[in-house]
């Protein structure tokens, strides 16, 4: 029987590229980046680890559906959770540079159009 996805801890597996819970699963190919290749049905995955997750947890589109997998909402909320974590930094980060551009954008422009004023009306100076 195929192992339970809910089994394995998702801080990751020793030895793995990265802390992603998709390396219990599929292992990378060697000489082949971003190529994924499944330990339960022994498909290759091309396209990296989130594609590869996309096999296990059966999600539609351009990815076949490994056909040993036990618990697919497991992973489906798993992908869900990272995108919504990938999304929530990118918000974050979107905030957090706006309030820093906030009042200092002003001054910084209205600094760079004077200075190009000046570098401007001196050129005129000269030629003059």
């Amino acid at each position: 029987m195929p192992p339970r996805i809910d089994k394995f801890p998702s801080e990751g597996l020793e030895g793995a590229p990265s802390k992603d819970i998709g390396w219990h699963f599929g292992d990378p190919v060697p000489n082949a980046r971003g190529h994924v290749i499944c330990k339960l049905c022994g498909k290759v995955t091309k396209g990296g680890i989130t594609r590869f997750k996309e096999h296990i947890a059966h999600k539609g589109g351009e990815v076949s559906a490994c056909p040993n997998v036990t618990a697919i909402e497991s992973m489906m909320k798993l992908l869900q959770e990272a995108k919504e974590k990938k999304l929530d930094k990118r918000r974050r980060t979107d905030e957090f540079l706006t309030q820093i551009r906030g009042e200092e954008d002003d001054e910084f422009f209205d600094d760079v159009s004077a200075m190009r004023q000046a570098t401007r009306e001196s050129i005129q100076s000269q030629h003059v």
